[in-house]
């Protein structure tokens, strides 16, 4: 699965789908873009659409899952300068979602808020810093991007408080359809090593970071184990900071 940023948070639950990857560009006065696609494998499709009321028409005959439908609710976010979602077919995305300030990528229309995922701050003219945090306290901020997430049948897929890794594998194991093409080992071993991979390509030149790897002067990646996001094992905390050229 690939998508761009925080749809790329969000698609966090879909995280068995394939693998996910995401970009973004950032300027240092926290403006940017964000970039990707999304390929949901046919396995998790059919398993959402049968746990979940996303397959149900909402406009006309358009469904959650349209990719029109999915536009129309991010442009609900004023902070948005412009979205564009595609679809080729079935469970497969494409899209580019343009923001003036990163830290509004989990403003809420509803409850009129920012989110705490992201902070963003410019530490002089030349000089800015982006943190990406996320925690306990503040994962439900990663359904506000896509409010298709919202459906209550994605509840199924995430896990009770105080479960163990070992129980939420063997949940997860028992949602989908034992007739898949991956059998249980592959599964399982496809639950242990997902990750969520980021890259940020800021405009600048990067002074510093914490967490992630840095494949040049001015792109960073970081890869989240989705397991560790979900069950929240830890706190997840990753910074970089960088400096107009």
């Amino acid at each position: 699965m690939k998508f761009s940023l925080l749809p790329v948070l969000c698609s966090l639950l879909c995280f068995l789908s394939c693998s996910v990857n995401q970009e973004i560009r950032l300027n240092t006065d926290g403006s940017g873009t964000v970039y990707g696609e999304v390929f949901l494998e046919d396995f998790f499709l059919a398993t959402l659409q049968d746990l979940t009321d996303l397959n149900n028409p909402v406009e006309g005959d358009l469904t959650p899952m349209d990719p029109a439908v999915i536009e129309s609710e991010l442009k609900r976010n004023p902070y948005f300068d412009s979205v564009a979602i595609s679809s080729e077919g079935p469970g497969r995305y494409r899209g580019t979602l343009s923001f003036h300030d990163v830290e509004d990528l989990f403003f809420s229309p509803e409850k009129g808020e920012t989110g705490s995922v992201l902070s963003f701050s410019e530490l002089d003219n030349r000089t800015s810093r982006l943190i990406l945090r996320i925690n306990s306290d503040n994962f439900q901020e990663l359904f506000r991007l896509f409010p298709m997430l919202q459906d209550p049948g994605f509840q199924y897929f995430l896990p009770e408080p105080a479960i163990t890794r070992q129980e939420y594998i063997e949940m997860l194991l028992f949602l989908f359809d034992e007739n898949s093409l991956k059998n249980d080992r592959d599964m399982t071993s496809l639950l242990n090593t997902a990750s969520l991979n980021l890259r940020i390509n800021v405009n600048g030149t990067i002074l510093s970071r914490e967490g992630g790897t840095q494949l040049d002067e001015s792109s960073i990646r970081i890869t989240v184990p989705l397991l560790s996001l979900l069950l929240h094992e830890e706190e997840l905390y990753y910074s970089v900071t960088f400096q107009s050229r």
